[in-house]
Formats: structure tokens, C-alpha cells, sequence
């Protein structure tokens, strides 16, 4: 057959049989006419090249209707595979209408083929209803709570200011207004919070490798002589002494001791016996690996003994009871130790091993049976690390040095911590550029276990972290990024809205606010500080952080503290003699403190200044109206005095079937036409109240006046 010659053939017929049983299952949408048509014939090459002189001649009408067909060819619609697939994608089974498209010719179309496929998406995901359920336990910013809903924080805004509620992105949100935005959204508040098991940086539970040095921590009340038991420990002559002789943050110390010719290591940490310091004996008990449980012979169990009695249940860890202070006249060793019979604490273990050791810091009194049993544990449980693995541990304490930079004190658990290596801790990681050890020597590694102050942060990190040493920066970078640390620091204390404020501002009543700046020498005491200050009931004066970090003040703190009009409370630490001065110009107030009770009793005292003084009220006593007399000055009651007394200037409360209709204040108070200034029960008097002329005959009057209450938060 020739193949210039005008004769449609179909090279493959089963092409159309195809296409019709396609059609049939309404799988696709094919126009048989736009394929074949009858019109349609082979043009010769010659033809093709000279296309304008083979064009016939269009009318104007019929070119107009040339002109809709194409539109209407253009305007088919197809169904494009890819988007046929989505419906295995989505898994939505109720999903039977295929996704159209037009055909796609220009990267426009595309463009617009995207967007119909992701709004196809969206639309069919909103059919699906999804449980929604959130845990509130805290206060939140509007920011965090759009994060915790995932709704934006202009809708958040916008509904609570159509509920009479203004608010900014960076403002607290009490829990009773977390509450309703989300219930407000659908959502099902938790009542207890759902563990996340996925965690970035993770310590390794069971270390391999050789025999490790132990880690031990002192934990006890406050005053019971843990400090006092490290230095009898340690041989120190040198007494470890704090501002104010208490313990304000987490010591870590080394210990090398001899015994049979071997040499052994111990690990100690001394931890705070004050209410304040929670946190800090948590970090003490999350690390250790055994608990020295220190009790005052004279003084019993305490609040933070049991305390740390809890945390070694709760971890079952190791433990040994040192009753210390045996040597005072007013020791009561047996009833210790019926005390601890409470908490099921014996004198011995199960395998005839001594428990509870009474010891006396000052005379040393079975300090060596004390060291000699914390290493039988250490042997018996036989803790181990894997020098070969890169370092990983906890960031016991960090400050800022400011010659060299940030600090951060290192308890490596395991490994092996190099120069040079890259550590990330929480959202942060840097380059190890110095390593010192306990002893401030410089080293180029240190092992598990060990301490060590290590040169790497940019910043000051926050104390209690792990810490882990990635390959490279890329990796290191990748885990910082993935941890999100939410800073309570400010969401806890910092200015916030609830329910009982947008109440009272109808009755215009604004909660006041106290701005601080807060400057610590490390950063382990930002926690007791705030631990304290979210303690001060602040119905009447709330506390606003403006700014809490560990350094010295700065000149970037002294210009936020005068455009504020804060007050900067220095903590550990002396403010230069130029900042003093140049603060006392601009009339700013600064305090320096080395005990951390004194911080908050100042800040309490602040506080109590912006408090208005509330008045309780003291009757005086009782009278009735009989007659009424009209003067110049205006009306004068005519009274008799059933009880106590009147008094001019006291306040009066104006009764009829008691019901109040006036409070007002006596302003001329006589007897037998004499200015008098008490007029006593069984008296007649008259009473004048210039701002009030509306007395009644048998209407009774109650003289009081209003006594000053203490001030208080």
C-alpha cells in the first residue's frame, strides 16, 4: 500500500477495542470522534510544506464555530494515572470520584495541576474526624500553645480578643484560658500527661567494658552535716565553706584511696539540703550510682530526708544510712533508727552487710568503715565503661568565665572525652577547644568517670543536660536541632492572663507587676531561684523576668533595666564599682546577695510596696435617728446612742431594715448645742454629714472606723 495515498489504517486495532473497554469501567473519558474522524486524511510532504495554499477559506460564521470547538477540545477533560494513584495513597476507602485535571502543556498548568491535587488532599483529609487530645499542666505563652494545638496564633488571638481578652503573641496564658481556647478547638484535655518515648540523645543504659570508678552522691536535710562528712571523707583540711555556711549548689569532688595495695577512685557530689534546691538533689539522684544518706543523730528525719529516701526507692538505688553527729550529748542513735524502720530501712541487708554507720564528721569517728563500705558496693556491683566509645555524660554546672568564655562542668559516665571532639547538649553543640580536670591542670582527654571543666559552648548551657560527641559537625548540628528546650524559666513567672484578671478589670482592679533582672554566677542557681520565687504568691504583685542568665552585669542589662525600670538582683557575684555608680545616677535599683533566702526576702519586700493597704472594720457603735433640725450649714440627726459609742470623723453606714443606704464620714458632732468628740451609749447627740441631708426619722446609724492590716502577697 502506498503510503502518500488517502486511506486511514490503524496499524494496531486493538488499540480501539482498548480504549472502548476502558470506557466501559469509567476509567478514562476518551472522545472516539476527536481521534477518528471523517474528515481526517493523510497529507502528502509537499502538501504539508506549503500548508497556507492548501488552507481553505473560512466564513467568518463558520470560524467562529471552528473557534468554540477547539475551545471545547481544549477544554476535555482527562484523568491523569498519577493522580488515580492517590487513592491508594490517602487509604481512603469512601473516596470513589477520581481526581480531574486538564491535560497538562506549559509549566502554568503544572503549576495549577499541584495545587487542585494538594486541595484535593486537604479536602479529603477534612472528612476524616481525628481525635484531638492535648495535655495542659503549665502555664503557656499564646506561641506555645499554638505549637501545642497546632492552630495559628492569630486565630488564637483573634477569638480570646472577641471574648474580651487582649493579649500578644509572647504573653502567658493561665491554665483555666489554655483550657477553654482548647476545648473552644475541640480538643480533650488530658488529666495526665502521655510519656514520649522518642528521645535524641540518649545515655547508655548498661556500659561494657572495664571496671568504672562509682559515682556517689550525699543527700540529706539541710544542717545534717553532708559537707562537714565530705571534707572527713576527703581528709581536707580545708573546710568547704558557703555564704551563709549552707550548701547553694552541686559539688563534685575525686577521691583516690589505697586499700590492700589497690588504688581506687570515688566520685563525690555534694548536693543542698534547702527546700530550694529540688531540682538539683533530682539531678544528684538521676546520676549517682550510690546514695549516701545523711542523718543528724540529734535531729531525726526531715522533710528533704525523706525526700531523698523517696528517690532511692523510686530508682532503687544503692544506698548507705550515715547517722552522723554521734558525738553530741543530744544523739538519739535508736530512735534514728526506728524511724527508718518506717520507710522499711534495716540495719542490715539481706546478705549481712552493714546499712546504717553512725559517724561523726569532727572527730572522724568510722569515717574509714564508711569509705571501706562504699567500696565493697562499688565491687559487688561492679559498674563498667567502654573507653573505646565517644564520650557521653551529664553537665553537672556551668558559669561563665569571663576571660575565657562559657564553662561547663563535665561528669563524663562513659567513654572516652577528646580534644577536638564535637559535643552537643540539648539544642546546643560546640567544639571541645580545653579540657582541665579536677585539679585545674590542663589535659588533652579525659575518661569515664571523671571530672572535667571543658572550654566549648558558645553560650552558658544549662546545668543538668547529657551530653553526647558526634563525628562531625553536620551530624551534631542535626541532633541540636532536634531538641527543643522550652524555657520555663520565663513562662513560669512571667507576666500572664487568667480568668480572675480579666474578671477584675471591670471592676478596675490590674494586677501590678514587678520587672527583674536576674544575674547568677552559675547557672545551677537559676533553678533554686526560680524554684523560690514561683513560690511567692503573686495575686496582688506579679513577678515579669525580663532577663535570667549567669555573668556579670553587663552594660546591655544596666539599658534594659533604666527603659524598663527593672530591678537587678546579682546573685554570687560583685557588680563593678562604674556600674554602681552609673545605676545610682539613673536612680535604678541593684542589690547584691550571697544567700539565697536574702534575694527572696528582698524581692518580697519589694513587692509588699506596690500592695494597696486593705482596712478591716471596728464597730463603734449604734445609734437611731428620733428627730431632725435644719440649719444653715444643712440637716442635722438628732440621735440616741443605743450602743458603744459615736465618734466625730469615724465613718458611719446609714441602715433602714438593714439595708445600707449611705456610707459617709460624721462631720460635726454635738451634744447639748457643745462640739463634742465622742458622744457614749445612753446619750443624745446631733450628727452633721455635709455631703448627705436625706435622714429619716427611725432609720439607725453604725459608727465604725477602718484599722490597717499587715500587707501581705
Amino acid at each position: 500500500m502506498n503510503k502518500y495515498e488517502s486511506i486511514f489504517c490503524l496499524k494496531s486495532p486493538k488499540l480501539l477495542n482498548d480504549i472502548i473497554a476502558y470506557s466501559n469501567n469509567d476509567q478514562y473519558i476518551v472522545n472516539v470522534d476527536s481521534i477518528i474522524n471523517e474528515q481526517s486524511i493523510f497529507i502528502s510532504k509537499s502538501e504539508k510544506l506549503n500548508k497556507n495554499s492548501y488552507k481553505d477559506f473560512d466564513y467568518p460564521e463558520e470560524k467562529k464555530t471552528k473557534n468554540k470547538q477547539k475551545k471545547k477540545a481544549r477544554a476535555k477533560i482527562y484523568l491523569d494515572k498519577n493522580v488515580a494513584d492517590l487513592q491508594d495513597e490517602l487509604e481512603f476507602n469512601d473516596i470513589n470520584n477520581g481526581v480531574f485535571t486538564r491535560n497538562v502543556k506549559n509549566i502554568k498548568s503544572k503549576k495549577n495541576y499541584k495545587d487542585n491535587i494538594y486541595e484535593t488532599i486537604e479536602n479529603a483529609q477534612t472528612d476524616i474526624v481525628i481525635p484531638k487530645s492535648v495535655y495542659l499542666d503549665d502555664l503557656l505563652t499564646v506561641q506555645e500553645l499554638a505549637s501545642k494545638l497546632n492552630i495559628s496564633t492569630t486565630d488564637i488571638i483573634k477569638w480570646l480578643f472577641l471574648q474580651g481578652i487582649s493579649v500578644t503573641i509572647n504573653q502567658s496564658l493561665d491554665l483555666s484560658i489554655s483550657t477553654l481556647v482548647a476545648e473552644h478547638y475541640s480538643f480533650t484535655i488530658l488529666k495526665e500527661k502521655i510519656p514520649n518515648k522518642k528521645k535524641i540523645i540518649k545515655q547508655s543504659d548498661e556500659f561494657s567494658g572495664r571496671l568504672r570508678s562509682p559515682i556517689i552522691t550525699l543527700l540529706g536535710h539541710v544542717d545534717h552535716g553532708k559537707t562537714s562528712l565530705l571534707n572527713a571523707i576527703r581528709e581536707n583540711n580545708v573546710v568547704i565553706k558557703e555564704a551563709g555556711n549552707i550548701t547553694q549548689a552541686i559539688g563534685s569532688y575525686e577521691l583516690f584511696v589505697e586499700r590492700l595495695g589497690n588504688n581506687f577512685k570515688l566520685i563525690l557530689l555534694d548536693t543542698p539540703g534547702h527546700e530550694a534546691f529540688v531540682r538539683m538533689r533530682e539531678r544528684g539522684a538521676d546520676i549517682t550510682d550510690i546514695v549516701i544518706l545523711v542523718i543528724a543523730a540529734d535531729d531525726g528525719l526531715k522533710p528533704q530526708t525523706i525526700e531523698a529516701i523517696q528517690h532511692v526507692k523510686n530508682r532503687n538505688l544503692p544506698f548507705i544510712v550515715a547517722i552522723n553527729k554521734v558525738d553530741k550529748p543530744e544523739a538519739n542513735v535508736s530512735r534514728v533508727k526506728n524511724q527508718l524502720l518506717d520507710y522499711g530501712i534495716f540495719d542490715k541487708d539481706a546478705y549481712n552487710n552493714k546499712i546504717i554507720i553512725e559517724v561523726s564528721s569532727l572527730s572522724r569517728y568510722n569515717i574509714d568503715l564508711l569509705i571501706d563500705s562504699l567500696i565493697d558496693l562499688s565491687k559487688y556491683y561492679g559498674w563498667k565503661s567502654n573507653p573505646l566509645k565517644k564520650a557521653e555524660g551529664i553537665i553537672l554546672e556551668a558559669f561563665l568565665d569571663k576571660k575565657k568564655g562559657p564553662i561547663a562542668q563535665l561528669l563524663v559516665q562513659n567513654g572516652t572525652l577528646f580534644l577536638g571532639d564535637i559535643i552537643v547538649a540539648g539544642n546546643m553543640y560546640g567544639k571541645v577547644k580545653a579540657l582541665q580536670n579536677n585539679l585545674k591542670q590542663s589535659i588533652s582527654k579525659s575518661e569515664s568517670t571523671s571530672l572535667v571543666d571543658a572550654l566549648c559552648f558558645a553560650k552558658v548551657p544549662v546545668a543538668g543536660l547529657p551530653f553526647i560527641v558526634c563525628k562531625t559537625e553536620k551530624e551534631a548540628k542535626f541532633f541540636a536541632s532536634q531538641q527543643a528546650l522550652s524555657n520555663k524559666t520565663f513562662s513560669v513567672l512571667n507576666n500572664r492572663i487568667s480568668l480572675d484578671e480579666v474578671q477584675k478589670k471591670g471592676l478596675k482592679k490590674i494586677v501590678k507587676r514587678v520587672n527583674l533582672i536576674i544575674k547568677t554566677k552559675t547557672q545551677g542557681s537559676i533553678d533554686a531561684i526560680m524554684q523560690m520565687l514561683s513560690s511567692i504568691p503573686q495575686d496582688k504583685v506579679q513577678i515579669n523576668l525580663l532577663a535570667v542568665s549567669c555573668g556579670e552585669v553587663s552594660m546591655k542589662d544596666v539599658e534594659l533595666a533604666i527603659t524598663s525600670n527593672s530591678l537587678i538582683l546579682v546573685f554570687g557575684l560583685k557588680v563593678p564599682l562604674n556600674i554602681l555608680q552609673y545605676l545610682e545616677d539613673k536612680h535604678i535599683l541593684i542589690s547584691e546577695f550571697y544567700v539565697i533566702y536574702d534575694l527572696i526576702d528582698y524581692v518580697k519586700m519589694h513587692m509588699l510596696q506596690f500592695v494597696d493597704v486593705e482596712y478591716t472594720k471596728n464597730i463603734l457603735g449604734n445609734a437611731v435617728i428620733k428627730n431632725l433640725f435644719t440649719i444653715n450649714k444643712g440637716i442635722v440627726a438628732g440621735c440616741f446612742v443605743q450602743s458603744g459609742k459615736l465618734q466625730r470623723y469615724a465613718k458611719f453606714e446609714l441602715r433602714r431594715n438593714d439595708n445600707s443606704l449611705y456610707v459617709g464620714t460624721i462631720d460635726s458632732l454635738k451634744r447639748v448645742k457643745q462640739d463634742v468628740a465622742e458622744v457614749y451609749s445612753g446619750n443624745e447627740c446631733g450628727i452633721l454629714c455635709k455631703d448627705y441631708t436625706n435622714w429619716d426619722i427611725g432609720n439607725s446609724i453604725e459608727c465604725y472606723d477602718l484599722q490597717p492590716l499587715d500587707k501581705t502577697l
